[in-house]
Parts: structure tokens; sequence; C-alpha cells
């Protein structure tokens, strides 16, 4: 698609990658194809509100048209904040969700990644969680809560496994995690 097209919002599905559909499938999305378009996920879907330009029922639609670089070119699809509140109410069991985490490894593998998720998977690596607030200790005292959360946090062999987990994913083609660290 030309920047002159994306600007107007002009789809050419001559220019279409039919072989999308199959690798969403092959990551994850084993029922992409029983998605009848209905919308529900849409309804529940907290991108909408938000304004994202690509939420779960675009981002199947998108996929279907084999919309690739349209998809890897918008941060939507590292927005979804995996609520699953679209699996949820799927009537077809598609599971949505599963499809948008199939697309970010479509991207995890094109190096497509904004700047912004970057942050969060390098958060992810060193602490166990996305986003993580390391002065939240005190508020979470102050409301009863133990200083650290029942996680990674406060588990440091978890933390351990979840770090040797993701070196051994694509994650680690990026750069953004150490490759090997002493005594791992």
């Amino acid at each position: 698609m030309s920047s002159e097209q994306a600007a107007r919002g002009v789809i050419n599905l001559s220019e279409s990658d039919s072989s999308l559909v199959n690798e969403i499938k092959e990551l994850g999305g084993e029922e992409l194809m029983e998605c009848i378009q209905c919308a529900k996920c849409a309804a529940a879907c907290p991108m909408v509100l938000a304004g994202f330009p690509f939420f779960n029922k675009r981002i199947i639609q998108a996929i279907f048209l084999g919309l690739r670089d349209a998809l890897l070119d918008d941060s939507s699809i590292w927005a979804c904040q995996s609520c699953n509140r679209c699996t949820e109410v799927c009537p077809r069991e598609v599971n949505p969700f599963e499809i948008i985490q199939a697309m970010r490894r479509v991207a995890i593998r094109e190096f497509a990644l904004p700047t912004l998720s970057i942050e969060g998977l390098k958060s992810l690596y060193d602490t166990g969680h996305a986003v993580y607030l390391a002065g939240a200790g005190n508020t979470r005292v102050k409301v009863g809560l133990p200083e650290k959360p029942p996680s990674t946090v406060a588990n440091p062999d978890a933390l351990k496994e979840l770090q040797a987990v993701i070196r051994k994913t694509a994650l680690a083609d990026l750069g953004i995690i150490p490759m090997d660290e002493p005594g791992v």
C-alpha cells in the first residue's frame, strides 16, 4: 500500500498478503476462520473506546484481507490489554485475544515493535511485569497489601525461570534483553 493510499484510507486488495491467514493460524490463531465478523468482540473491547484504528474485529478483518503491512505499521496490536472480554463473548469460540497474540508474534518476527512495547518487554524481562511501578510498595502497604505483589517481584526464582523462557523465544533476537547472563 502506498503512503498516498494509506493517507486516504484506500485498501488495495491486489496487494494483499494471502499467506498472513496461514501464518496467524500456525502462531496460535487456529480458530481464525471461524470468525463471522459479528462484532461481539468489538462491543466488549476497551480498545474500541480508546479509539485505536485496529481493534480485535478489525485486526481479524485486516488479517483476512492480508493487510500485513498495515497491521505492522500501526501500534494497535500492542494496545490489547489481555482482558479476554472478546474471548468470553465470542459465539464462535474464535478467541480473538489469541489472534492478536499471533499477530504480535508476526510483528516480532518482522522486528516491527513500537517504542513503548520495547520498554514493556524490557520491564517484563527485568521484573516479570510489562508495567511495574517500582515505588508502589508503600501504596500497597497503606491499603493493607504486602509490599510486593505475589508474583515474580516477590519470587526471584520465578523471575529467573521467566527470564530463561524469554531468552529462548524470538524476543531474544530483538536485542532488547541480555542473551546470556552469568550463572544462568
